[in-house]
């Protein structure tokens, strides 16, 4: 998660040093067997040195380097950056006297300056783009010098900080992922975020070795070569060097996304023959899917409906399952099979012609609000809910097997939900979800999930939305909804945590004095129900949960 913070008033001048040992120190305690020599050298050196150094150091890791201009180096904590960095130089954590190509140079310097320093070398200067006089810079220029010899000494001091691997490394250690960063401690000191208090130690790692590090790293190197690749021969060079079958659950599964990704952009190059080897080798959707796609393609119809019908048999998620349903038809009548005809349980749909209206500032109100307002009354309350609320509700019931300690789970304190949220071994892997169950068989899980939302409420966790959900709508919920509907949407929820936390219904409208309710999907002028919508619409008419689709046009 990572995110600008505008707000640090309220933070000391150097938490972001006081953050960053934290994390020097989480790393050092649980990872210390796994880190190489100069990743010790680097710890050792940086605990060593006066509090400026160790900002001046953080600061400079925090931006776009590896070069740095002193007379751009301006930190009100940091009282004489050049003494800071003389310090950071004596232990070899930056260097002053690197040598440098024209083109490192050049992108440290403005237009002007670089007209100022090498006229002679540039044509139609005033007219060319920076990017242009680069170009000829580079061109005429091969040689490398040090920044004042190349400035002529009338630019003031340049700094190398060469260990941006070695701190990407300790972040990777302490988050678990490549995304997270130090960001996470910032809103945490701001009070925006609370995280659950859940079991991390050594027995439970994320990385077990060495290897298991270095393979992670592999993996986001070659996904980002893949995002800047641009010929065939690069992606058939980057799917040679993607690693063998992995042991570790996590990287199994990162390396699986890689294939799919490159995979799909051999796909589209036409390298059909290699797209489907990296394919074969992915057990994530939509693998299955573009595999029968190609497998169609060269006219290979017979294995094509064979792994359609593993797919029909045994789907990954909603998504797979229902791209297979629109396939059939077709890959059937190829071999001459006959194929049952699906049927869908009708869904109530109502045609609404209303008023187009307007908020105090004169600004036209979304069409679900309109929805809302013409059904609301004081004894049929009507919410905006769309995917809040019965996530909410479902990540307060799943609240202590979620973040359960379990081996893979949690690597760090910033987390909303753990590592394995969206694998496929979820479930499996915490059996006390069959005690979560028995609590909507018996009807009990209105105090369950009370406590959950009373105890817990504001800590962080990736399902509920606190600042939504409000007493009113909570108490309406549990009162209206029941176990036996809440058990089935669970249900669904946990098959595909990824794909079924979207495309619920628009509104919900309570009938307290009845003890009951209904869903209901907006669809405006135009509109039309989406894929996961659907999948939604159908799994409630086939389980008797009211929703239906209300569609609107303007008087």
């Amino acid at each position: 998660m990572s995110q600008s913070i505008t707000n640090t008033a309220d933070l000391a001048a150097d938490y972001y040093l006081t953050n960053f040992q934290f994390l020097v120190d989480w790393v050092s305690q649980r990872y210390a067997d796994l880190l190489s020599a100069d990743e010790l050298h680097f710890l050792a050196c940086f605990q060593q040195l006066p509090r400026t150094s160790q900002c001046l150091l953080v600061r400079l890791s925090s931006r776009k380097g590896p070069l740095f201009r002193y007379d751009k180096l301006h930190y009100a904590e940091i009282e004489s950056i050049e003494q800071a960095a003389t310090e950071l130089i004596a232990v070899g954590l930056l260097s002053d006297n690197a040598l440098l190509s024209i083109d490192e140079v050049a992108n440290l310097l403005t237009k002007a300056e670089l007209l100022s320093l090498f006229m002679e070398h540039l044509q139609g200067a005033k007219q060319a783009r920076k990017e242009e006089l680069i170009a000829q810079l580079i061109a005429q220029l091969p040689e490398s010098k040090t920044w004042e010899d190349w400035t002529n000494h009338q630019l003031g001091k340049t700094y190398r900080l060469d260990n941006q691997a070695i701190i990407s490394t300790l972040l990777l250690l302490f988050f678990g992922n490549a995304y997270q960063d130090l960001t996470e401690f910032v809103l945490q000191d701001l009070g925006l975020y609370r995280y659950e208090n859940y079991t991390i130690d050594h027995q439970h790692r994320i990385f077990k070795n060495r290897a298991e590090l270095e393979q992670y790293q592999q993996l986001i190197q070659l996904r980002d070569e893949l995002q800047l690749a641009a010929e065939v021969e690069h992606l058939a060079n980057l799917a040679n060097r993607i690693p063998a079958q992995l042991n570790h659950a996590g990287l199994q599964r990162r390396r699986a996304r890689l294939c799919n990704q490159l995979a799909y952009e051999l796909e589209r190059a036409n390298e059909h023959t290699l797209a489907l080897q990296l394919y074969c080798q992915s057990h994530l959707p939509p693998a299955r899917e573009r595999r029968i796609r190609l497998l169609e393609k060269q006219g290979d119809i017979a294995g094509a409906w064979q792994l359609l019908g593993e797919v029909l048999n045994s789907p990954c998620d909603e998504h797979e399952l229902q791209v297979a349903q629109r396939m059939a038809p077709r890959l059937a009548k190829k071999v001459g099979e006959t194929i049952a005809k699906q049927t869908r349980a009708p869904v109530i749909e109502q045609q609404l012609i209303l008023p187009q209206l307007v908020d105090e500032n004169n600004n036209i109100l979304r069409v679900e609000e309109v929805v809302r307002q013409f059904a609301h009354t004081d004894e049929s309350p009507c919410f905006y809910v769309e995917n809040l609320l019965l996530t909410g509700l479902f990540g307060l019931w799943l609240w202590p097997e979620m973040f359960r300690g379990i081996d893979g789970a949690f690597a760090n304190p910033f987390q909303a939900a753990p590592l394995d949220l969206y694998q496929e071994n979820f479930v499996n892997n915490r059996p006390g979800i069959q005690q979560l169950w028995q609590l909507l068989d018996d009807n009990q899980h209105h105090d369950h999930i009370r406590e959950f939302w009373r105890d817990k409420n504001g800590v962080a966790n990736h399902f509920v939305s606190w600042q939504f959900l409000e007493q009113e709508l909570f108490d309406l919920a549990l009162q209206t909804i029941p176990a036996a509907h809440l058990k089935a949407i669970f249900k669904r929820l946990l098959f595909d945590i990824k794909s079924n936390r979207s495309g619920l219904p628009d509104l919900i409208q309570f009938f307290p004095s009845s003890n009951n309710y209904r869903m209901i999907e907006v669809k405006g002028p135009g509109d039309r129900i989406q894929d996961n919508q659907q999948r939604w619409l159908d799994y409630f008419a086939a389980n008797t949960i009211p929703a239906e689709v209300w569609y609107v046009n303007w008087q």
